[in-house]
């Protein structure tokens, strides 16, 4: 569904992707980002592509994420869990009872890693594919429906898209995602390359999205995107926006 195009460049050559010929300009630690283009390319029998392209600076370039990378931090989502007796259990759907708070789990190398409290109100929410995990025992062959919350680390680049409704831009999201139930354009920019880690990088990145669903679902409306990465540590970057854009009007001839 996701492509990621990487271009960078450093202050001496073209060529040069470390900022490394002479003392590299001061970059915060927490990446900075900054809108760049926006194009649409229309692909005759297959899914379109919407490439967003931003620029990106960092202090140590500890941008990307390997498609391999699912241990923690980086891990897909955490089990929700009730501690008894210094014993943590997993939460069953539709589960009346339990012991607060709620806990946060995942499970490495043997080890349980705890990474915070489940925060909910008073309930536990409805059967959905964001909120619920349905898994088969190994041993009984019975399915399971457990809590889980998904880990906002496990990607690094994160997209929201608005359509101008009535004159107030609304979230749309859940026109491409389907309540979670379908993976949306959140994803993983890869490491460009594992020596640049700790130095300086300055650049930028396009990203396309794929979808046979732009179209119907932008039609002629007013759009515009917020977005935002994560680097390795964690450090959030601010939050860059697109301008408004007509679908027609960022076709790529």
């Amino acid at each position: 569904m996701l492509n990621t195009i990487f271009k960078y460049f450093g202050y001496c050559l073209a060529s040069i992707l470390v900022l490394g010929c002479y003392d590299a300009p001061y970059f915060p630690e927490e990446p900075a980002i900054s809108f760049n283009q926006i194009e649409f390319v229309e692909v005759d029998g297959a899914a379109d592509s919407l490439i967003l392209t931003f620029n990106f600076e960092d202090g140590d370039g500890d941008l990307g994420l390997a498609i391999d990378e699912v241990y923690p931090p980086y891990h897909i989502f955490n089990y929700v869990v009730e501690e008894v007796d210094s014993e943590y259990y997993l939460i069953r759907y539709g589960q009346l009872n339990f012991n607060e708070p709620l806990i946060l789990a995942t499970s490495y190398d043997g080890e349980v890693i705890l990474s915070g409290n489940y925060d909910f109100d008073q309930t536990l929410p409805e059967y959905g594919c964001s909120d619920y995990l349905v898994t088969t025992d190994v041993d009984t062959d019975e399915a399971d429906t457990f809590l889980i919350k998904k880990n906002i680390f496990n990607k690094n680049i994160y997209v929201n898209f608005y359509k101008k409704i009535r004159g107030v831009y609304q979230l749309i999201n859940d026109d491409f995602s389907q309540g979670g139930c379908v993976e949306f354009f959140n994803s993983r920019i890869p490491i460009f390359d594992q020596d640049n880690i700790g130095k300086s990088l300055k650049g930028d990145v396009s990203f396309a999205m794929l979808s046979q669903g732009f179209q119907q679902t932008f039609r002629n409306d007013s759009i515009k995107m917020r977005f935002y990465i994560y680097d390795r540590h964690l450090n959030k970057s601010n939050i860059a926006e697109t301008p408004d854009f007509v679908l027609i009007n960022i076709t790529r001839n």
